[in-house]
C-alpha cells in the first residue's frame, strides 16, 4: 500500500514565506492521439489556451477523485434553480463538457449521465477525496500507457480554476455506487489552540494536559449514537404517507404499524451538506409540546421536569434552548435515520502555522449528516470553554433530548480520505478501481501536490485565533452559551436532565 503524505503532520506543509503561483495543468504530447485534429505536442500544447473537445468513440461509466478549496464556493451540489450561485459541480460539469465528456443534449442535466457522489460538502469546507461517477464521452486509447487516466483529467483541469482539480480518472464497473460503498469518511478539521485555551507561553506540560483533556471530550463522540441534536433533524426523517393517502388507504394495519415504528434510514442521508435550503437548528426556538416514551425512567423524569420548572421562574422573557421530551409528539420522531456510528474522534499534538498555533482534530465516521461535524467541534469546544457543562454530551446524545448546540465555522474542515467496500457481498470486498483511486502512489502524489500549493494556502489564513472567523464566533460563543460571566447562570444540570437558558437582552 502506497504511503501518503497526507499522513504526516500537517505543519510539514504549512507554506513558508513566499508566493504561491497558479499555473494551468500541462497536456503531455501523449495525449495528442485523443484529440481530434491534434498531430504534434505543439497542437497539444495549444490546447492550453485554444482547447478542442475530444472526439468520443464510445461512453462509459468513469469515476473520477476530485479536490477543491470551498472557500468560494456554495458547496459541492449543483443548484440548478439559481444559475448564478457558485458551486463545484456547476464548475465540473461545465468543465468536462468542454473538453468533451458530456453531450451537448446531456449538458445541463446530470441524471442524463447518471452523476453520483461520494458524499457533498457545505458551503467553505475543502475535499481531497470526492469520488464523482458518471457515464462519461470517452476518447480513443484514453488509457493507454496511462491506468489511472492523468492525460485525460489534465484536460478537463485546463477548463476549471485553479482551486479545484480532478486527480484521476478510472474505468468504473456499472454497478458502483460511490455513495452507498463509502463505508469510511475521514474529516480534518484545524482549530487555533487559543480557541481551547492553550496560551503561547504554556510549558509542555500544560499543553499536554489540556490536549489530554480535550481529548477527553472528543472521545465522547466515538460509537454509534443518535446524533438528532447535531443536524437539522428533520431533514433525515421519513415522510409517512398521509392517513387519507390510497398508499395508506390501502395498507394492512401490520404495513402501517411497521412503516410508523420503523422509518427506514434515508437514502442520501450520509454527509456534511446532503440536503440544501432550511435553516439551521441553532436558530429555531424549541417549543414546549415534550414528548417522552412511556418506559423513560422516573427518577430522570421528575429530575427534568423539576429542573425546567426552576428555570421557568428564573425569568419570563427567557428562550429555552433544550427540553425533553414527555409525550408523544409525531412531528418530532427519531429513528435510525438519525443514528451515526463515529470511529474515530480525538484531537492531535500541537502544530504551529507561521506565527500560529492549532491543533487537528480528526473525525472519522461511516457517514455524517448536515452540520454534524461543525456541531460536534462547536460543542467539544463550548465544553473545553466551560461555558456548557460535560453532562451535555451525555444528554445530547440521548433519544429524547431536544438541544441546540453552537456550530463552528466551516472554513477550515477538510475531507481528507475515504475507504470502500461492497455492502452487498460478505466480507472487506474492494474494487479494482477504488483501491487504484485510495492507494495509487501517482493518484497520491497528485493529491499532496494540490494540497501543498493550494489548499493550505488558503486554509493556513483561518488560523488565527483573533481573526476572521474565529473572533466574531468565541464572542457569539460566550455571548449565546451558558450565560459564563454575567453572573446569572442557573444550574442547569440535574442528573441527565440539562436546560440551557439563553436571557434575551
Amino acid at each position: 500500500m502506497a504511503m501518503s503524505l497526507l499522513r504526516l503532520p500537517l505543519s510539514l506543509w504549512l507554506p513558508k514565506h513566499r508566493s504561491v503561483r497558479y499555473e494551468n495543468p500541462k497536456i503531455p504530447s501523449r495525449l495528442n492521439v485523443i484529440f481530434c485534429c491534434s498531430t504534434s505536442a505543439a497542437t497539444a500544447e495549444e490546447s492550453l489556451t485554444h482547447a478542442e473537445r475530444w472526439e468520443s468513440v464510445r461512453k462509459r461509466k468513469v469515476v473520477l477523485r476530485v479536490g477543491y478549496v470551498g472557500t468560494d464556493y456554495r458547496g459541492l451540489q449543483i443548484q440548478r434553480d439559481d444559475p448564478s450561485i457558485s458551486t463545484i459541480e456547476k464548475e465540473l460539469e461545465t468543465a468536462i463538457f468542454k473538453a468533451g465528456g458530456i453531450r451537448e443534449s446531456n449538458f445541463g442535466n446530470l441524471n442524463k449521465i447518471s452523476w453520483a457522489r461520494s458524499s457533498r460538502t457545505d458551503k467553505g469546507v475543502h475535499s481531497l477525496a470526492t469520488m464523482i461517477s458518471l457515464k462519461m464521452e470517452i476518447p480513443e486509447n484514453a488509457w493507454d500507457g496511462d491506468p489511472y487516466g492523468i492525460a485525460l483529467v489534465n484536460h478537463i483541469n485546463s477548463y476549471l480554476p485553479h482551486d479545484i482539480k480532478v486527480f484521476s480518472a478510472v474505468p468504473a464497473q456499472r454497478s458502483f455506487d460511490p455513495r452507498k460503498e463509502c463505508n469510511l469518511r475521514m474529516y480534518s478539521y484545524l482549530l487555533p489552540a487559543e480557541v481551547i485555551g492553550i496560551k503561547s507561553h504554556f510549558s509542555a506540560a500544560e499543553i499536554e494536559d489540556h490536549i489530554a483533556d480535550f481529548n477527553d471530550i472528543l472521545n465522547a463522540f466515538e460509537g454509534e449514537h443518535p446524533f438528532h441534536n447535531y443536524t437539522i433533524r428533520s431533514k433525515y426523517r421519513t415522510k409517512l404517507p398521509g392517513k387519507k393517502s390510497p398508499i395508506y388507504r390501502n395498507m394492512s394495519k401490520t404495513e402501517r404499524s411497521t412503516v410508523e415504528a420503523s422509518p427506514s434510514e434515508l437514502e442520501g442521508s450520509d454527509d456534511e451538506d446532503e440536503f440544501k435550503g432550511g435553516n439551521s437548528s441553532e436558530t429555531e426556538v424549541l417549543n414546549q409540546n415534550s414528548s417522552m416514551s412511556s418506559n423513560g425512567n422516573e427518577i430522570l423524569l421528575h429530575a427534568c421536569k423539576k429542573q425546567e420548572d426552576v428555570l421557568k421562574e428564573k425569568s419570563t422573557d427567557s428562550v429555552v434552548r433544550a427540553k425533553w421530551l414527555y409525550e408523544p409528539d409525531e412531528s418530532d420522531r427519531i429513528g435510525a435515520s438519525h443514528s451515526r456510528k463515529i470511529f474515530r474522534c480525538s484531537c492531535g499534538k500541537l502544530e504551529k502555522s507561521l506565527t500560529d498555533e492549532y491543533v487537528e482534530l480528526s473525525i472519522w465516521g461511516e457517514s455524517f449528516m448536515l452540520h454534524q461535524i461543525r456541531k460536534m467541534v462547536g460543542t467539544a469546544v463550548a465544553v473545553k470553554r466551560k461555558l456548557l457543562p460535560r453532562d451535555i454530551l451525555t444528554l445530547s446524545l440521548a433519544k429524547f433530548s431536544r438541544i441546540i448546540l453552537p456550530l463552528a465555522p466551516s472554513e477550515v474542515l477538510i475531507l481528507r480520505g475515504n475507504r470502500f467496500s461492497i455492502r452487498e457481498r460478505p466480507g472487506n470486498v474492494k474494487r479494482p478501481e477504488m483501491i487504484a483511486m485510495v492507494e495509487s502512489e501517482e493518484v497520491i502524489k497528485q493529491v499532496d501536490d494540490f494540497f501543498t500549493s493550494v489548499m493550505l494556502p488558503q486554509v493556513a489564513k483561518f488560523l488565527e485565533p483573533s481573526g476572521y472567523p474565529w473572533q466574531e464566533w468565541i464572542e457569539n460563543l460566550d455571548r449565546n452559551t451558558g450565560q459564563a460571566g454575567r453572573g446569572r447562570t442557573p444550574a442547569i444540570c440535574t442528573s441527565f436532565g440539562c436546560f440551557d437558558v439563553t436571557y434575551k437582552p
